[in-house]
């Protein structure tokens, strides 16, 4: 019977040391960080670097139109050339058009209107690959087209003044006869100084 009760004993030792070592693991597994692991990022830029800089929004008005494209008939690009005129403004933002809205009459056209409905985000680089699509509403002789298209490229941007060719497809347009102006795409370019 001696031998009995020690096999006992063993089983009862075995399941005690069982215990007592997976309940420190679990307690230890539960328990919060320590505050002493709070991490913190400094960054650093150089002087002249306007990345910390709060971006500044800019307004340019319209001050000059020059017609780019050439219609089949001489009289009718001089007389277009001669009568164009525009006005309005466009609204940047750290590279973006938030706003714009231009008035453009010209003598062979109807009065048009054309107003930004989407932001554009023009490239940093200023070349032909820098154009961009400029989406709005386009009013003209009672007609509204929304989703209107404008190809857009800035040939010259600083604080002071912006300059960019604006170009739309006639046959993107129906409040404008393709077959009366004898162009698939009528082009600007327009020039626009700070407030």
């Amino acid at each position: 019977m001696t031998a009995v009760s020690s096999r006992r004993t063993v089983r009862t030792v075995s399941v005690v040391a069982t215990v007592s070592a997976a309940l420190p693991l679990c307690l230890t597994a539960c328990s919060p960080a320590s505050p002493s692991t709070v991490q913190a990022i400094e960054l650093h830029t150089s002087p002249e670097s306007d990345l910390l800089e709060a971006a500044t929004e800019r307004v340019y008005e319209v001050t000059e139109t020059r017609l780019l494209s050439e219609t089949d008939g001489d009289a009718l690009s001089t007389l277009i050339s001669e009568t164009l005129s525009a006005s309005g403004h466009i609204v940047l933002l750290d590279g973006v058009i938030t706003e714009a809205r231009l008035d453009v009459s010209a003598a062979g056209l109807p009065d048009a209107e054309f107003e930004l409905t989407e932001p554009a985000p023009l490239r940093r680089d200023v070349s032909d690959e820098a154009t961009v699509s400029a989406v709005g509403t386009l009013s003209a002789d009672g007609f509204t087209r929304p989703e209107t298209s404008l190809l857009v490229t800035p040939t010259k941007l600083t604080d002071e003044a912006a300059e960019f060719d604006v170009r739309l497809e006639v046959p993107d347009n129906p409040l404008i006869a393709e077959d009366t102006l004898g162009v698939d795409e009528l082009a600007a370019h327009l020039v626009f100084e700070a407030r």
